[in-house]
């Protein structure tokens, strides 16, 4: 008998090809992490974020970046302006707001593992944690998507997550996925493989439930998320140029040794 869970991890070089051809805003964890969705152990209810290595965003979300150049003006006596000088420059908070939908089961445990996900990410490793070691902190996530020269490798740190329940939509069912038999998640469901040609769609399959914990999700949701961009100082010390960042090659996280810079 095959464990879903196992084959889902197994898939994983094959699903990222496919990921890497999709052009969707993606928020992952980094390549050699092993926490979170990522677990050696039973990643719980995150175990549909396996296939997709992260939250794929179904809808385009709107976000919110902004640069800025910080100046000081000085006041020389007798001058009727102000002298410029310039201070530094930085990327403030990215806002980002993204509805997700949840039509069936399989979409309705991705949407709870997207909601625990970005959950998780506001917490550091406390307590009985012991890999990452206890006292650290909050995990970072890496924005991909909207093609090259957008979001490729951008790390962040997640500082408010919020979302709503509402009472003007239908809720529904979704299936505990601590039990990797409810896990199996394809890539296919997102990127819409399951519609044959023609616009005929496969019958529907049902399974039992059985004794499985049961969550109710809303068929819409908006969810807002803050994160501040991080870079390292030795990063942006031995490693950047304005040059390099204005031809666009630093943006190219993917293609180099270090992260996507902002």
């Amino acid at each position: 008998m095959t464990d879903p869970l196992q084959d889902a991890k197994d898939n994983a070089g094959e699903e990222d090809q496919k990921i890497g051809q999709d052009w969707r805003v993606r928020l992952a964890l980094a390549s050699g992490a092993k926490y979170l969705y990522k677990s050696a152990d039973a990643p719980g209810i995150l175990a549909p974020l396996i296939a997709t290595n992260g939250v794929v965003f179904p809808y385009t979300p709107t976000i919110n970046i902004s640069y800025m150049a910080n100046y000081d003006g000085v006041l020389p006596t007798h001058s009727n302006y102000k002298v410029q000088q310039y201070m530094n420059s930085s990327v403030e908070s990215i806002t980002v707001t993204a509805d997700f939908t949840a039509q069936d089961t399989f979409e309705a445990n991705y949407l709870l593992a997207c909601i625990h996900f970005f959950k998780s990410m506001t917490k550091m490793f406390y307590g009985q944690d012991e890999n990452p070691q206890n006292g650290t902190p909050p995990p970072l996530g890496y924005f991909y998507g909207l093609g090259a020269f957008q979001l490729d490798n951008h790390p962040v740190a997640i500082t408010n997550f919020g979302y709503n329940l509402p009472n003007n939509v239908d809720y529904i069912r979704a299936t505990s996925t601590s039990d990797a038999s409810t896990s199996k998640l394809s890539m296919s469901n997102l990127i819409g493989g399951q519609i044959s040609p023609g616009g005929v769609r496969p019958p529907a399959t049902f399974t039992d439930t059985g004794d499985q914990a049961i969550t109710y999700v809303p068929t819409k949701i908006t969810m807002t998320i803050t994160c501040v961009p991080v870079i390292s100082r030795n990063q942006i010390s031995n490693n950047f140029s304005l040059k390099d960042y204005a031809t666009g090659k630093l943006l190219r996280g993917s293609q180099q040794n270090n992260p996507g810079v902002w």
